[in-house]
């Protein structure tokens, strides 16, 4: 509660100040394009002024040399005459119109200014103090299942489906030079398939299925305000967004390499971290390193909908550096570290594994779908455990050379249980590694501001007339997840293993646009009790558009 009144307190304050600027800005006095006309008008007077006075000088010059050359007297048909009256302008009249072409040249310097940076148009004040840019992000999805496996480990699956994963439309900039901004809603999760997660609970002799309570419909993904100021090189930033948890989740969605963020990433994403998340913190980094530290509770809206008044509390920290960065080539080396802990778990309501009935306190939960959001089946989960606390922990490298990259991580997680009798506190574990090569020769540049990788920007946009391709690349990854702790003892948890084999071929026609193939091969084990087996392959497609 407390972090949620800051961030209202906050953002009150913020729009109070934009608004009063808005009103300097917009109280400019009403006569400007009057002045600005009397001007043009005395300026062109000025220059017929001068234009006849250079006309005379050079036919004064023009009859002295004839003169010259005929014996050095001048002729009286050529003496000059002398020249037509013209208006004289006075040396104040002269400096109250120079002054008033300086006032006029200030007046237009202060227009705004309308850049475009691939293909995000951005509209700044003259001194680049005050930016604003809309931000648009786009992802269709559409997968088709194995057919042969209707059923994996108990559990229904989809023969195809589609979803508009994300359709975020929002906007972002800076206010007064040290303050930045941004909102972002998401209209994504269409039919109802981002709402929830389906999962088996319930005792091992009567397993059914039922809701995690997690997941997504339509919701506010972004909304922030930040100051650097005499922070820098840090931003202090409060309000609804993601903090960077691990490599996968700094990586943004539209830079990804494959559909969706690797199961053991988004496992330590989820913890304290994702979209939406009520957080207050700092982000900053140097020529090769970068650092962040953010205290969060829920994402908007979930506490009040599980259990009015709850609220999560946690710490998400990450450290990264880059010893080797060399733009010219692409060859960079990445290590990192990060970390989450919950310091309070937040209060909800949850299905007991061990009796399927509803119960009310501290839980946490692991859970995660396999690596697409098609179909709203998770076969990670862990179970609502009652708990003290929670952490992740996890270690990160990658390496790029030219048009190819290799990263990967490895995590850790642990509860601690609240105390009970014969039960006691699991561990579990994941990892990943994924890499790419982008056949067309672009390179995936490494962005310090955020320790990750970026999409390749095509050298030529996809013109098959004048022999252009765009950008094409193609990628790999293995990923790894156990959440089984103790099996066949009284305090076991069989939150599932997965381990998953994906091959993906990425297009980009332009930068802004992207199409994505991939295929998966899903082998998963223990599956809400022992030896609850299966496995699947799945075709996955995107078309994103982003600016």
């Amino acid at each position: 509660m407390m972090i949620r009144a800051i961030l209202l307190g906050t953002t009150a304050c913020v729009l109070l100040a934009a608004q009063a600027h808005a009103q300097n800005e917009n109280s400019a006095p009403p006569a400007k394009h009057h002045r600005a006309e009397s001007i043009a008008t005395r300026l062109d007077r000025l220059e017929r002024i001068i234009e006849s006075q250079q006309l005379e000088i050079h036919q004064l010059k023009a009859q002295l040399g004839r003169g010259s050359i005929s014996g050095g007297a001048t002729s009286a048909a050529v003496q000059p005459q002398p020249p037509a009256a013209q208006p004289e302008v006075s040396a104040t009249e002269f400096q109250a119109l120079q002054n008033q072409i300086y006032e006029q040249e200030a007046a237009q310097k202060k227009q705004p200014i309308v850049t475009f940076n691939k293909g995000r148009p951005t509209i700044s004040s003259s001194d680049g103090r005050w930016t604003f840019s809309p931000r648009v992000d786009v992802m269709g999805d559409f997968a088709s299942y194995d057919a042969r496996h209707q059923t994996v480990a108990g559990i229904a699956l989809k023969q195809s489906g589609e979803n508009f994963r994300r359709a975020q439309i929002g906007f972002q900039g800076t206010m007064a030079g040290d303050f930045s901004y941004r909102f972002i809603y998401d209209f994504g999760g269409s039919n109802g398939d981002e709402t929830y997660q389906a999962a088996l609970c319930g005792t091992n002799a009567a397993q059914k299925l039922c809701t995690t309570g997690a997941g997504t419909g339509p919701h506010i993904k972004e909304a922030w305000v930040g100051y650097t100021g005499i922070l820098s090189p840090f931003t202090f930033q409060i309000g609804a967004l993601p903090p960077p948890a691990n490599l996968g989740d700094a990586t943004a969605a539209d830079d990804l390499l494959f559909n969706e963020r690797a199961s053991p990433a988004q496992l330590s994403r989820g913890l304290g971290g994702d979209d939406s998340r009520e957080s207050v913190g700092f982000i900053g980094n140097g020529t090769f390193w970068n650092a962040s530290a953010y205290l969060t509770g829920d994402t908007v809206g979930k506490a009040d909908l599980i259990a009015p008044g709850s609220s999560q509390e946690a710490v998400v920290g990450r450290v990264a550096f880059a010893p080797i960065h060399d733009p010219d080539t692409n060859f960079t080396i990445h290590v990192g570290v990060n970390g989450t802990d919950v310091i309070r778990p937040p209060e909800s309501t949850s299905v007991s594994g061990s009796t399927g009935q509803p119960v009310t306190g501290d839980f946490i939960t692991f859970s995660d779908r396999p690596e697409l959001r098609v179909d709203n089946v998770t076969f990670l989960n862990s179970g609502a455990i009652a708990a003290k606390s929670a952490h992740a922990v996890g270690l990160e490298g990658a390496v790029s050379y030219g048009p190819l990259l290799l990263e990967g991580e490895n995590l850790w997680y642990g509860i601690e249980r609240t105390p009970t009798k014969g039960k006691s506190s699991p561990d579990f574990s994941g990892w990943y590694v994924e890499g790419s090569w982008v056949i067309t020769g672009e390179e995936r540049k490494y962005n310090m501001a955020q320790a990750a990788f970026t999409r390749p920007d095509p050298d030529e946009a996809f013109d098959p007339a004048n022999g252009a391709w765009g950008a094409w690349e193609v990628a790999g990854r293995y990923s790894s997840t156990d959440l089984v702790y103790h099996a066949g003892l009284s305090d076991a948890v069989y939150g599932g293993k997965q381990n998953i084999w994906s091959l993906g071929l990425n297009f980009y026609p332009i930068y802004n646009l992207k199409m994505m193939f991939d295929y998966e091969h899903v082998d998963v084990s223990d599956v809400g009790k022992l030896n609850n087996n299966g496995e699947f392959t799945v075709l996955g497609m995107r078309t994103q558009v982003s600016f």
